[in-house]
């Protein structure tokens, strides 16, 4: 279908959605906490530090953005199986001044993840454009906190990395430095043609490796603590919590001795964990992929990620190296044959039937790249990432349903782990107690491999 453009200089351009776009829609409730509410975005933070933070420069910086990335100004229009894309021209971004109390030193790295916190439980509406916002919270002239939200329709994790390294080259060469020319940027809109058709389509072979692998499957969903059918108001928090980094380098070690990847170790983690939960040993789980063609389109911004099912028996595995083992053919067998999500659900129609029911939910696996703390740049301002603390968040930026597990690792060699969580649907102590179980998984069978599973 080829776009629709309106006329007048000013005017939108309308385009029909991605296939990505049509995969979250599947779990649109109309409500404010799904994937086209307001509260489903994403949120990151970082310290400017050094030198006195240029707001001018910055608000001609996401200038220089929003009109190189047609996403972050697509607006989502219509109502569900009706909606369209509009894509706008640019305008200016919202940016918010806060003045944060006088703090110490000390606590400030603190004082700066609050306000990331007290930023995600706000909103940025689906129909707003430019997509972004961005809050500045100013301790003093030489530190500042910028915290950047983009609704979750038009980004992706991935997403939002490209846009905070833009928007660093863009503000450094606007305050007068010299700074490298950023990549061609290819748009979403070529992106999602590329999905639909050649070499990001499915082909039959991948169709009917689908079509055999999920056969008979059903993703092993977890058991909820409140049914769907009590109707309470949508909601997401997120429970935070951190694995060691003498457990971290042991899963890397044994990682190389089993010619695997770090994500094979902790997926294999992660079944043994959904199988102690279920009981199930025909175990099915997905995690997000980055869905970008390799590096065909590493600099688009936009909703990139894919969904993919990873299914492993775990029947017969007497140690968690057998289990690893065949953790690791599932991974690459899956990765080999990705295609868009809405092609592997058309082979298994069924797939998600347990975890659409009134008493389970879906709970999805990754692990991020290891991100960058600091941005090199010339001159005396710095920018530092915010950590993330410990704990409960009791409002995060919305998942579709169910729970997310994300996995990174911080250069204190620790990985932090969130755990974001329909309230609706779990209770706090269950995601603290899975959190708990996987971090003793993670440290008994990293050391251990040999070990017995002790599969029920």
């Amino acid at each position: 279908m080829s776009p629709t453009r309106t006329t007048g200089v000013d005017a939108p351009e309308t385009i029909p959605l991605s296939l990505n776009h049509q995969f979250v829609d599947v779990f649109d409730h109309g409500d404010d906490d799904g994937p086209f509410g307001p509260r489903y975005h994403v949120v990151d933070a970082w310290r400017v530090t050094g030198g006195p933070f240029d707001v001018a420069a910055l608000r001609d910086a996401l200038q220089d953005v929003v009109t190189r990335h047609e996403a972050l100004r697509t607006r989502i229009v219509g109502t569900t199986g009706n909606r369209h894309q509009e894509i706008s021209p640019p305008g200016p971004v919202r940016v918010e001044l806060r003045d944060l109390p006088e703090t110490p030193e000390a606590a400030r790295a603190a004082r700066a993840d609050q306000l990331r916190q007290e930023v995600e439980d706000e909103t940025i509406g689906v129909d707003e454009t430019p997509a972004l916002r961005v809050v500045l919270g100013r301790f003093d002239d030489r530190d500042t906190v910028l915290v950047v939200m983009i609704h979750h329709i038009v980004s992706d994790g991935m997403s939002m990395e490209v846009v905070i390294r833009d928007l660093v080259n863009r503000y450094v060469a606007r305050t007068g430095q010299a700074v490298p020319d950023l990549p061609a940027a290819p748009q979403f809109r070529e992106f999602a043609d590329w999905q639909r058709t050649g070499a990001g389509a499915g082909t039959e072979a991948k169709r009917e490796y689908w079509r055999r692998k999920l056969d008979g499957g059903l993703f092993t969903a977890l058991p909820t603590d409140i049914p769907r059918s009590a109707n309470l108001p949508e909601s997401t928090a997120a429970h935070w919590f951190r694995i060691p980094d003498d457990v971290f380098s042991t899963i890397d070690r044994l990682a190389r001795a089993h010619r695997a990847t770090r994500f094979m170790v902790l997926v294999a983690m992660y079944k043994l964990l959904v199988h102690r939960r279920t009981g199930a040993t025909d175990v099915v789980i997905a995690t997000f992929t980055p869905g970008r063609g390799g590096q065909l389109f590493e600099n688009t911004v936009g909703p990139l990620f894919n969904f993919l099912p990873l299914r492993t028996d775990l029947a017969g595995c007497a140690s968690f190296g057998d289990l690893l083992k065949r953790t690791r053919t599932t991974c690459l067998e899956a990765f080999s044959h990705e295609m868009p999500t809405l092609e592997i659900f058309g082979q298994a129609p069924e797939l998600m039937r347990t975890a659409a029911s009134d008493d389970h939910a879906a709970a999805v696996f990754q692990a991020v790249p290891d991100q960058r703390q600091y941005i090199e740049v010339p001159g005396e301002v710095k920018f530092g990432r915010i950590p993330r603390a410990t704990g409960l968040q009791p409002r995060k930026s919305a998942v579709p349903d169910g729970a997310l597990w994300t996995l990174t690792r911080e250069p204190s060699g620790d990985a932090s782990v969130c755990l974001s969580f329909k309230r609706n649907l779990f209770r706090e102590e269950t995601i603290a107690s899975m959190a708990a179980d996987f971090a003793e998984i993670a440290r008994t069978f990293s050391a251990s491999p040999d070990a017995p599973l002790g599969l029920a």
